[in-house]
């Protein structure tokens, strides 16, 4: 029944929205408003001129954009960017992932905390957001990318401002997070600080069905029933950062980060295996970053990061009458030190060159040790892992940007990088090209080409096998992890400065993604990171937005896409698999008052069948709603929201393949919360990078 209505619900957000090509209007409006003063940039413009176009880059003014919507911080103000698709606490960019990044830095980022800084912010703050469907390389960034520039605080007077939040949520379990943030300016200096506490606990449930065939015929029916209780012991997460300003276009900045995290885990699972497990966990991040601008168009910097991950795990099993009783400690410690130059100079009116270098050392120092609690068990255990590893990455690159007529730009960029450790040594070009035409006022065709490389997780090229609730489920790791590396061609037309289409096609060699398999030689289920030969995608995006009356905004933006994954090694049954399956994602914002400061915003999301290699990924969907309310002039604001209200996101993952039997059912809660938002002083936040630890042990 609750399909049913979800399913009601999403058709009624997209058909709000069905009209809204016959409302476009393409009347012209005047060049006097300060997005349009930096000439000579291709400029899109019609009845609400919101984009223009700079090489690559779509550049959308945002106060424009979300103007008169229930916006409380900067990352919302993301979610209403044509093209964009919120998904959970994340946001995609015409259906695939997009890097995030603050004026252009080039440092260290983590999506997580990149994320947690742009909600720290006002959306007032944000000055434009860039997006580019092929980032060029002097961002260091492949793929795509959202770069959200701040406006810059010019006053020399001395101000002090500071926002305080505070979140009480219920997903089954309550928790809870505060937040506060400091802004000192006095002349040439400027100071702000962050700190982060977040505390609750964790229930979640996996129940597991299947039957395990072997290789000598025998079955055996796998049910399981899991459940996890965990506690987050306070979580700190922290940042003081300074820029100083000390002569004309001279500025030097450095900032600290850190990180310090407890978590227990209590797991129990019965069926056809009994087992428990106490997990505890530990997690340390400091991260010191320096950078300096010179006038010349030269930026030099920079950034160094310790990462520290802790596990101690006691555990005991049963399985089929054997038992396993064990402890074991695991420890992984990232040392990064990055150091960056760049360049940019302008070459007339109409192009610009861009050059630089980028070098990346990583120390990997990796253990896992095994210690027996019963001696039955010594024999059983896999060998214990002591591991050091180094990674020296060097990135050099150049580009430009021309404008070759009034209608007419291109950029493009070639970057070589040699990337060397024990398990690869090669040398790689990426290049990029983007070139955009505007045939008239409020109308633009951009047409991309890029190449991007991706590295795995340090943890899963560790050659490790670890445990996951029992005996049953092995997580493994792979020495012959390779990273992937993808090429994709991109069409993009966007109508009357409002209406976006894309077209794409994408094709990576040496794809890897964490699969289950059940293993035909003994009673074990193995999950690993694999390289598959290839995986391709095409497909098409239509976001069309739509304002009938003024208590009414709506966008829906709608996906097709057709995928292929092909596998010629995979275990002893390769796969060559390909389906096709749509998304829509519509969200609506009502307001109750002209004032604005009482709106409800219904957010939804449905995707169709799909597959991740092997298995099978079945359609999902959520449906959110948020209501607000603004008060003591628009500088505090207090947020009631229910997500998920249906409890139909979370996928129950299945494969039947080449006799794999399994299907794995996960819990899925709705979420109830309260937030309180207070700033003081006119708060500015201030653009602070994050940490990488995207490859790090989570």
């Amino acid at each position: 029944m609750r399909k049913r209505i979800f399913t009601s619900v999403i058709i009624l957000l997209s058909l709000s929205s069905a009209t809204a090509q016959e409302v476009a209007d393409s009347a012209a409006v005047a060049f006097n408003d300060s997005l349009f003063q930096s000439l000579p940039e291709l400029m899109v413009t019609g009845n609400k001129p919101i984009v223009k176009v700079e090489g690559a880059k779509l550049v959308f003014d945002v106060n424009k954009l979300t103007k008169d919507k229930p916006v409380d911080n900067a990352f919302d103000a993301l979610k209403h960017l044509p093209g964009v698709t919120p998904q959970d606490d994340d946001i995609s960019l015409g259906g695939m992932q997009v890097a995030l990044m603050v004026n252009g830095k080039l440092t260290s980022m983590s999506r997580e905390q990149v994320i947690t800084l742009l909600k720290s912010m006002p959306a007032s703050r944000v000055k434009t957001a860039e997006v580019m469907y092929s980032a060029p390389a002097r961002y260091q960034v492949r793929g795509a990318l959202i770069n959200v520039t701040l406006s810059k605080e010019a006053s020399k007077d001395t101000s002090l401002q500071g926002e305080l939040y505070a979140k009480a949520e219920s997903k089954h379990e309550a928790n809870f997070n505060e937040r506060a943030s400091l802004a000192f300016h006095k002349g040439i200096v400027s100071i702000d600080g962050y700190y982060s506490l977040s505390h609750g606990k964790l229930f979640h449930t996996t129940d597991k069905t299947g039957i395990h065939t072997l290789a000598n015929g025998e079955k055996h029916d796998i049910g399981t029933h899991m459940v996890i209780r965990g506690d987050s012991r306070p979580i700190h997460d922290y940042r003081i950062s300074a820029d100083l300003d000390f002569a004309k276009d001279h500025q030097l900045s450095v900032s600290y980060s850190g990180n310090y995290k407890k978590k227990g885990q209590h797991i129990e699972m019965t069926g056809m295996q009994t087992s428990l497990l106490d997990n505890n966990i530990k997690d340390i991040l400091h991260n010191a970053h320096l950078d300096y601008t010179l006038p010349i168009g030269l930026n030099l910097g920079a950034d160094f990061t310790y990462y520290e991950d802790n596990v101690r795990q006691d555990m005991k099993s049963v399985l089929q009458g054997e038992r396993l009783d064990f402890i074991t400690n695991s420890q992984q410690r990232i040392n990064r030190s990055k150091f960056f130059a760049r360049e940019e100079h302008k070459l007339g009116k109409r192009a610009m060159i861009n050059y630089g270098l980028v070098y990346t050392h990583i120390i990997d120092h990796s253990r896992q040790d095994y210690e027996p609690t019963e001696e039955t068990t010594a024999d059983k255990l896999p060998a214990s892992l002591s591991s050091r590893r180094t990674e020296n990455i060097l990135n050099i690159y150049g580009g430009g940007t021309v404008n070759l007529s009034d209608k007419l730009s291109a950029e493009l960029s070639l970057a070589a990088e040699h990337s060397k450790t024990t398990l690869w040594d090669e040398w790689d070009l990426y290049p990029t090209l983007s070139a955009t035409y505007m045939p008239s006022s409020g109308h633009m065709w951009q047409l991309s080409f890029s190449t991007e490389k991706k590295y795995p997780e340090f943890w899963a090229m560790q050659n490790v096998t670890s445990y996951y609730g029992s005996y049953y489920e092995h997580i493994v790791g792979n020495l012959a992890l390779k990273p992937s590396k993808e090429y994709s061609l991109s069409l993009v037309h966007v109508l009357h400065n409002k209406y976006m289409f894309r077209g794409w096609f994408s094709h990576t060699k040496d794809y890897f993604t964490q699969t289950m398999f059940q293993n035909r030689d003994q009673l074990v289920e193995i999950a690993k990171f694999d390289n598959f030969d290839f995986y391709q995608n095409a497909g098409i995006m239509i976001s069309s937005p739509w304002r009938p009356v003024w208590w009414l905004d709506t966008q829906t933006t709608v996906f097709g896409e057709w995928m292929r994954v092909k596998d010629s090694d995979y275990y002893d049954c390769p796969f060559d698999r390909n389906i096709a399956y749509a998304m829509l994602s519509a969200n609506a914002t009502f307001r109750f008052v002209r004032s604005h400061d009482l709106s409800l915003t219904v957010n939804g999301f449905a995707r169709t069948k799909s597959y991740q290699g092997p298995l099978d990924l079945p359609a999902s969907g959520n449906l959110d709603l948020r209501l607000r309310y603004a008060f003591l002039g628009g500088n505090a604001f207090l947020t009631l929201y229910c997500n998920d209200i249906f409890q139909t996101m979370m996928i129950t993952p299945e494969s039947h393949w080449a006799g794999q039997n399994m299907r794995s059912q996960y819990s899925c809660f709705r979420t109830v919360g309260l937030s309180f938002t207070y700033r003081f002083g006119g708060y500015k936040a201030k653009n602070r990078e994050a940490v990488d630890t995207s490859r790090m042990k989570k």
